[in-house]
Order: C-alpha cells, then sequence, then structure tokens
C-alpha cells in the first residue's frame, strides 16, 4: 500500500518536476511537522508555511497542485422531467436530499433543499470505475508490484495485452484521454513499477508517457484488423507561449524589491561600459556578475518582447550574456538548474551505461560506425549514439571544423544555419577538441574557454531556454533527450519540438507532426535505458 509519503512526494513532484530531492524531503518534513495528517489536510497549506523553502513561483505551482487533489467538483444541475420521460416517476418520488455520489450547490450558496429539485442522477465514465485487473497479470508483473521492482519488458508487454483486452470490454476504441486516465492510475498506484523516472526517482514528464505509448498502440493493433474504425481530431493552435515558458521557472520575473525600471536601465547600461572598456575578459569580475543578476527581469524583459528581438539587437545590450558563464548563468536563473554540472553528473551516473546497452545491442548500422570508432570522448560518444540511434545526422547539432579557423573565418567560408549548432574545432577523427563556439541565426555568438565537449553542449543547450527557441527537427529526439535524461527537465505539459509540417526522416515527403509531451522514440529508449540498468536485458 502506498504510504503517505511517497503519496506526498508523487504531487510534489508532478507539480515541481525539476526540484531537487532534500527540497522534497525537507517539504514533507515540514508539513508533517506542522500537522499534516492526511492528503485532505493539504488544503489547509498556506504559502506562508512553505515560503522558507521554495522561490514564489514554485510556491504557488505547489499550493495549486494541493488544491487540485483536494479539491470538490460541486454541481448545481436542473431537471424539468417530461411525461414521456421513463425515469420520472422515479425522479419524482426521490426527497429533496441529494444522493451520496453527487454533491449539488447553487452559485449563492444556498442549500438545494429550498428549491426542492429533483437531483440529477450522474452516470460515471467508465473510466472512473475502472479496475485493473491484477489477479490476471503475470506472476512476475504482481510479484514486482508488491516488491516495488520494475518487471521485465516481456511480462511489462504481456500486462499491457491484458489491461487493453479489459478495456476494451467497455470501449471498443479507447480515446487516448481515457488510456491516460487509466494510466495515470497505475502510474499513481505503482510508481516504482511502472512510471518514466529516472535512478533518482524523479518523473519524466507525468511518468505515464511509455506506458500510454503501449497502450494505445495495443488497441490500435488490435483495431486494425477491423471493420471498426474511429478518427479523432483536435485543434492544437500555435501559440508561442506554451513552448517558450516550457521548464522555466522564472520566465519574467518581477523587479528586485530594492531596484526600479529606472536603476535596472543604468545598470544595463553600466555592463555595456564594462564591456566597451574590457571586453569579454570583464566577465571575470565579480561585478559583472552580480549586476547581470540583478538585471535579469529586464534581460527577460527584452527577450519575451513580442515580435521577438534579434539575437544580434540583444547581443548587442546583452554582450556577457553570450559569453560561457553568463549564458551558464542565465539558464540557471531562468530554470533553476546549473547545467554543466547536470550534465557532468548525468555523464557520471550513465554515460558508460548507455555505451553498454548499445554495444549489447545496436539498433541500426548507423550505430554500428560509432561504436566502431576509438578514442572519442565520452560524452561525445554518447551524443553520437543517440543522435545515430534516432536517425538523426550530428551536423544537426554539431559541426567539426578546423582548429585553426577563427569566428570571422568561419562566419565568412560557412552558411551557418539560423538554428543553434556547437562547432567543434580540432580534429574529427581524434575525437580531440582545441576549441569550441556556439552560432545562431548565422553568426558565431559565443566562443568557449574551456576545450572539453561537455562545455560546449551545455552552452549550446542553454540557448534554447535562454532565447525561447524551439528544438530544431534535425536534432529534436536527442536534445529532448538530454533534456529528460541528462538535465532533468520532466514538465507534464508542452514540449520544445516543433510543431506543423515538417520532412519525414524516412521518406523524405512533407509530413503534419503529431505534437505530444514526450516524444515516442525518446520515450521508448529512456524505458528501454530503465529496464537495461534494471539488469532485465
Amino acid at each position: 500500500m502506498t504510504t503517505m509519503f511517497e503519496e506526498l512526494k508523487a504531487i510534489i513532484l508532478r507539480a515541481l518536476p525539476t526540484i531537487d530531492e532534500n527540497t522534497v524531503q525537507k517539504l514533507i518534513n515540514q508539513l508533517q511537522t506542522s500537522g499534516l495528517e492526511s492528503i485532505d489536510d493539504l488544503k489547509y497549506v498556506r504559502q506562508e508555511d512553505i515560503a522558507d523553502l521554495l522561490p514564489i513561483i514554485q510556491q504557488r505551482k505547489l499550493l495549486d497542485a494541493f488544491k487540485m487533489e483536494t479539491e470538490i467538483i460541486t454541481l448545481n444541475l436542473q431537471i424539468e422531467p417530461t411525461a414521456t420521460s421513463p425515469g420520472s416517476s422515479v425522479l419524482s418520488s426521490l426527497p429533496c436530499s441529494t444522493p451520496s455520489s453527487v454533491r449539488m450547490s447553487t452559485s449563492t450558496g444556498s442549500s438545494s433543499q429550498e428549491n426542492c429539485e429533483p437531483p440529477s442522477l450522474i452516470r460515471k465514465a467508465w473510466t472512473e470505475t475502472f479496475q485493473v485487473p491484477w489477479n490476471l497479470m503475470p506472476v512476475e508483473v504482481q510479484t514486482a508490484i508488491s516488491e516495488g521492482k520494475r518487471p521485465s519488458p516481456a511480462a511489462r508487454r504481456q500486462m499491457v495485452r491484458v489491461l487493453a483486452d479489459e478495456m476494451r470490454k467497455y470501449d471498443l476504441n479507447p480515446t487516448r484521454s481515457q488510456c491516460l486516465s487509466v494510466c495515470r492510475s497505475i502510474i499513481h498506484q505503482y510508481p516504482k513499477s511502472f512510471a518514466d523516472q529516472r535512478e533518482n526517482g524523479q518523473l519524466l514528464g507525468g511518468g505515464y508517457t511509455s506506458l500510454l505509448i503501449q497502450l494505445k498502440t495495443r488497441i490500435e493493433n488490435l483495431n486494425r484488423t477491423s471493420s471498426f474504425r474511429q478518427h479523432r481530431t483536435s485543434d492544437l493552435g500555435g501559440k508561442r507561449g506554451p513552448t517558450d515558458i516550457y521548464g522555466c521557472t522564472r520566465f519574467q520575473p518581477d523587479l528586485p524589491p530594492e531596484e526600479t525600471n529606472d536603476t535596472v536601465e543604468v545598470k544595463q547600461q553600466k555592463l555595456e561600459d564594462i564591456y566597451g572598456q574590457e571586453g569579454v575578459k570583464g566577465s571575470e569580475r565579480s561585478e559583472v556578475k552580480q549586476l547581470m543578476e540583478t538585471t535579469f527581469c529586464l534581460q527577460r524583459r527584452h527577450i519575451n518582447a513580442l515580435p521577438a528581438p534579434a539575437i544580434a539587437d540583444v547581443r548587442d545590450k546583452w554582450p556577457y550574456l553570450f559569453t560561457q558563464k553568463g549564458l551558464y548563468a542565465h539558464f540557471e536563473l531562468l530554470t533553476d538548474i546549473n547545467v554543466l554540472r547536470a550534465l557532468e553528473i548525468s555523464m557520471e551516473e550513465c554515460g558508460k551505461n548507455i555505451v553498454e546497452f548499445f554495444k549489447s545491442k545496436p539498433t541500426n548500422d548507423k550505430v554500428q560506425a560509432v561504436l566502431s570508432e576509438n578514442d572519442v570522448e565520452l560524452s561525445l560518444r554518447v551524443i553520437q549514439l543517440l543522435m545515430a540511434h534516432f536517425e538523426e545526422s550530428i551536423e544537426g547539432l554539431v559541426l567539426f571544423e578546423n582548429s585553426f579557423a577563427t569566428a570571422a573565418d568561419l562566419e565568412s567560408m560557412l552558411t551557418l544555419p539560423a538554428t543553434p549548432r556547437l562547432l567543434l574545432l580540432g580534429e574529427k577523427t581524434s575525437g580531440r577538441i582545441e576549441h569550441w563556439m556556439v552560432s545562431l541565426e548565422g553568426h558565431i555568438i559565443c566562443e568557449g574557454i574551456q576545450p572539453t565537449f561537455l562545455t560546449g553542449l551545455a552552452a549550446v543547450f542553454s540557448t534554447f531556454y535562454n532565447f525561447n527557441l524551439q528544438y530544431q527537427e534535425e536534432a529534436a529526439c536527442t536534445l529532448e533527450f538530454i533534456q529528460r535524461r541528462f538535465v532533468g527537465i520532466n514538465p507534464e505539459r508542452g514540449t520544445k519540438a516543433g510543431r506543423g509540417k515538417v520532412p519525414s526522416k524516412k521518406t523524405g515527403r512533407v509530413i503534419h507532426k503529431k505534437i505530444t509531451t514526450v516524444n515516442r522514440n525518446v520515450s521508448t529508449l529512456l524505458r528501454k535505458l530503465v529496464d537495461f540498468e534494471w539488469d532485465f536485458i
């Protein structure tokens, strides 16, 4: 049975997927110290109760999540029975009290007794009462959930078959939302056995994506051979906001308490003056670091302006933002994540496991070719393997150039793409990197100070969040994998991937790309890696 601690942890992680384990522990301890005895008590939590543990936006997100967990939806319904209604006699004989399954209230808060209206008999959706037939599941699945372990991929596939058959007793072709409701229930009940998560227990997205994909695919396969087929469409708008805000905790912060619009403008001008006198070297000054932190709200205001400003214009106003330290610092203020440290830890934790996974089962010829190369830095090899697996060309994210080339040389010799690229200067054959640069909108915007691939990867990845950019189609899967597995940004909604019409990787023809929170290929690989790390493969 799930303990209250685990339930609280799951609720917190769903609301704040990037929060660290230590803060989660402190939050739960503080709530329990304050007298929390059940999940229902979350409705009594106030902002001041958690103010010393979280930034203001995270406090609000968490309180909204607590409210959703405990909120009871009330309905004000009236039914006018007709003489021909077969249920009219039943309704007329009912007392004016409401059934226990439905609570009724009026908009003014008055009791339903005053009007003595017959209550509506609401029939619940089948997903609300659906029971997963755990007794029909493979023995391995039953053992795994009782021990809090993950079942093998084969046992999990068998579980999905049983689950799909049971659901089709209620609806031959359950909608995605119905499948989602069932999957969420399973993940909420047994997160350790079925959730998409990292080794530290952090959920990837809502934790249900891979199970949802498996279940919906199974149902579609069962319906494919029958005459029954149902097409469903939805109108998805192309608003810019959700993509930009995606994963950010301080997308557009307020002014610091002690500052005004005039004072931050003065400090922005001072940064320009320092850059005019000292150039890039000025970024090492502690004064510059402090000024950049103080003017972060103004930086976001300029970047978030509509229409979006050209990167060259942003660079003119904020030259220190386009240094290695500047990109890292802005990303950390924006997301509460130290991007370089997150990548370093992830490579230490799972870099070798990823290589070993592909060695044990190369997924295509391109993966095999990457594995045959020697003397390549681990982090670079991991990215090469990921891009090969997703059938994305390495040039979609990384360009290899002559070690003696300058930024001016590269801008004049090459037609640099508009989307971000990491340029590695060195010898491609040996994998030796002497220098790196980042390009965006056809220009070099940053030159690295450390000759390692990982520092360059951290810089180019930060540009997507710092400047509100979508992932380019040529590297969308790899970038989403980096985001979710390495950096730990796992929102339940939204995506950084592009949308609309894109060329198919397999046929080259233009297709309309479906919008999903977690890319199907990314989700599948994440699940297989978790299974591999649990020694099931």
